[in-house]
């Protein structure tokens, strides 16, 4: 019976890491590599090799699409060419899941202008990093604009300004620990003092 209790903790403590040390994956559009050990490392998570194959995105209503494993995080989008680094979207939201993150290009952005896009994730475990190579265009036929989705529902503006709207639900924490998993710690703390007794 004693090991049954261990097979339980061992699960248990299996399936709170994955909720402690959530990370996020950028999913529209794909990024040029995805590995969950080396997302810390800049500046493109282990994927420092542009793409051969870029991306066609739109010069009007871009946006990336990320699935966010934290409840709170704060992000940041470069556009990185050659040794120039323009800042094209930030913010923050309050809920986990699917985020439609916009892009907000300048006047210096122009039809045919090649770059990398880089996510700066936070969700308070430290930054992570992943890359996407775009090419920016007039028209963009095949670019999924009904990708754009957030989770809780809100709508994702498109606005001058470099910060989405705010969304209608989700609370902000500082260091984008989800309450779930707190909780988790604590059923778990009492578990394992329960059967040590």
């Amino acid at each position: 019976m004693y090991h049954c209790y261990i097979l339980v903790i061992g699960i248990a403590l299996i399936a709170m890491q994955s909720m402690v040390f959530a990370h996020f994956t950028l999913t529209y559009p794909s990024s040029r590599g995805f590995s969950e050990d080396q997302e810390s490392v800049a500046p493109c998570g282990g994927f420092n090799t542009a793409s051969a194959q870029r991306v066609i995105l739109p010069l009007q209503n871009a946006f990336i699409e990320i699935n966010s494993g934290h409840t709170s995080y704060s992000y940041q989008i470069n556009a990185i060419s050659g040794n120039d680094t323009v800042q094209v979207g930030q913010g923050s939201r309050g809920y986990p899941q699917a985020s439609c993150l916009p892009i907000q290009l300048n006047s210096t952005f122009k039809d045919g202008t090649n770059t990398t896009l880089q996510v700066v994730y936070n969700g308070g475990d430290g930054l992570l990093y992943q890359c996407v190579d775009v090419t920016f265009a007039n028209s963009a036929p095949s670019f999924n604009s009904s990708a754009c989705a957030n989770q809780d529902g809100s709508k994702t503006s498109f606005g001058n300004s470099s910060t989405p709207s705010p969304s209608s639900s989700g609370n902000q924490s500082s260091n984008g620990t989800s309450s779930l998993s707190v909780g988790v710690f604590t059923f778990m703390a009492v578990l394992f003092t329960f059967l040590l007794a």
